[in-house]
């Protein structure tokens, strides 16, 4: 529990009594300790006095004015200096810009009868609210200008407390992990020494002496300590609060998250009675609900401690709240339009459906109308199907067959490979190389073999494709348009071929018709410059002919 996160405290008006806290000495009431409750029950209760919160806080409010009635009447300094005291403690955690405007009051009272007590008391009331402003550097300029020798001794504890807070603030807010340890152990000692300065009967020494035990992980004697102290003494709400909040971390730190959320509620309660403005106990609890899924709660408790943050002015406690209620507000606003968005298209589906339904009465009524018209139209479709059928059936047949037939043209070439090796070897063996290698520089045999290949590549694309010459002429000028003889294709056509086979590039169409890269590609330019219409689609539909 690090109770820096807590409202101060030691009492000023007490301390202005010079009397320590401490207890009474006779038993608890009953209320002192809750009863049994379960997590929903205690939420509840929180909800409901979240919802009449205001009265408390009018409530305070008039006890503030007849504190401010007593500033009328005529004071002696000492007597003066004591009222303006208690004003400064009605307005911890209620109003933190009016406590530092009766702060600065003291201050000037005290300067002005040159009472050192006076004036050291009123500098340390002066750290707090530099504190709650989030103004550190200067809180600890101030405090260090009060040397701890000078002080009376019933004004130690609060210095101690004072040095404690501080070292808490900053070891809270360090991001390096070396300086929040050297921060933690200033803390560290500052408890002790508060320890040592309270009786071990006071309201401060069970509630640090717990903190201490926290911080030791010793969560059951920590336990133990606070439930003695909620039995000891004559407790006010916000005293209760306190000890709640220091239960609900232990508990927190234990993953008992039943008990954490009904201490945390208990505590919010005992906040909200007392007219307390700057608490965390409903941020912790709006945090923990967040990460359970309760949404709706959580949104309404964190608003409530951003709200009453504001009223107080506590800047630093704002900008604590800030993040963590950005995030619910945008989940809760979300599901708020999720939910609005739901009933909408809920409210549209049943209208749809019911409009489903009517119109589906009205089909059904046409329908049997249309239905044997629908029969014949499927008849009618069936036998154009069929007739597809037999045309797909027709080309499979075709491709199967020219497939047979270059089957056996690969097997015609493989067998003229094989008689030309023989006649070649036959050559070699007998001895005649002159013969032999003008066999092998003769070129005749591989240009017949090429014209036979492209005169079988002619019939057969053309047998696939009957009118592709045809079509193709469509696509180019009236006067460049192609020719060739029946059954044969020419260069132009026979690139084109290729093309409309699938093949579009210039190296793999040069290497097949035995062209160079250049001739193919002045003949691609050649028929594209002749194109009617766009020339840069023009191959593309050339393939779909």
């Amino acid at each position: 529990m690090n109770i820096s996160h807590r409202p101060a405290l030691l009492s000023i008006g007490i301390l202005l009594t010079l009397l320590p806290a401490c207890f009474h000495t006779q038993a608890a009431t009953p209320s002192c300790e809750p009863p049994q409750l379960t997590v929903e029950a205690t939420l509840d209760s929180l909800d409901r006095l979240i919802g009449y919160r205001y009265r408390f806080s009018q409530k305070k409010e008039r006890e503030i004015q007849t504190l401010k009635q007593n500033l009328r009447k005529q004071l002696s300094p000492a007597e003066r200096f004591r009222a303006l005291g208690y004003l400064v403690d009605a307005y911890r955690a209620f109003s933190i810009d009016s406590q530092t405007v009766y702060v600065k009051r003291q201050i000037h009272l005290a300067d002005q009868v040159k009472n050192r007590d006076m004036q050291v008391q009123a500098r340390l009331n002066m750290v707090e609210c530099l504190y709650n402003a989030g103004m550190y550097k200067e809180a600890d300029e101030l405090l260090n200008q009060i040397k701890r020798s000078s002080l009376p001794h019933y004004i130690i504890p609060y210095y101690y407390h004072l040095k404690r807070t501080l070292y808490g603030l900053l070891a809270d807010y360090a991001l390096e992990p070396e300086i929040r340890n050297d921060y933690n152990k200033h803390l560290n000692l500052y408890r002790d020494s508060i320890l040592q300065s309270n009786p071990s009967n006071s309201f401060t020494y069970y509630v640090v002496k717990a903190d201490e035990l926290t911080a030791q992980h010793n969560y059951a004697s920590a336990l133990q300590i606070l439930r003695e102290a909620l039995y000891r003494g004559q407790l006010n709400s916000h005293d209760r609060g306190i000890i709640y909040y220091g239960m609900a971390e232990v508990f927190a730190q234990t993953q008992q998250n039943d008990s954490t959320k009904i201490y945390y509620a208990l505590s919010a309660q005992c906040d909200l009675k007392a007219a307390v403005r700057e608490y965390v106990s409903l941020h912790r609890l709006a945090e923990l609900l967040f990460n359970e899924g309760d949404i709706e709660r959580a949104y309404n408790y964190i608003k409530c401690s951003v709200e009453d943050a504001r009223a107080c002015n506590a800047r630093v406690r704002s900008l604590e709240f800030m993040p963590v209620f950005t995030i619910i507000e945008e989940v809760y606003q979300a599901q708020i339009q999720k939910q609005r968005e739901l009933s909408i298209t809920f409210t549209y589906i049943t209208c749809a459906f019911c409009v489903i339904l009517l119109i589906t009465f009205v089909i059904l009524f046409f329908q049997n109308h249309k239905l044997n018209s629908v029969k014949e139209k499927l008849n009618q479709t069936n036998k154009h199907l069929q007739t597809v059928n037999n045309s797909l059936t027709e080309s499979n047949h075709v491709k199967e067959e020219y497939l047979s037939r270059y089957m056996d043209q690969c097997a015609v070439y493989i067998d003229k490979m094989d008689e030309y090796r023989r006649s070649l070897n036959k050559l070699a063996s007998m001895g005649k190389i002159e013969e032999l290698s003008k066999n092998l520089k003769s070129q005749n045999s591989i240009n017949n073999e090429r014209k036979m290949f492209y005169a079988e590549f002619d019939q057969s694309f053309l047998k696939l494709y009957p009118d592709f010459v045809e079509k193709f002429n469509e696509l180019l000028v009236p006067e460049a348009r192609i020719t060739p003889k029946p059954n044969s294709l020419t260069p132009e056509l026979r690139i084109y071929a290729l093309v409309r086979l699938g093949t579009t590039d210039s190296n793999q169409i040069a290497r097949f018709l035995c062209y160079s890269v250049s001739t193919i590609y002045n003949y691609r330019v050649k028929i594209r410059n002749s194109a009617i219409g766009s020339r840069d689609d023009f191959e593309e539909r050339v393939m779909h002919l």
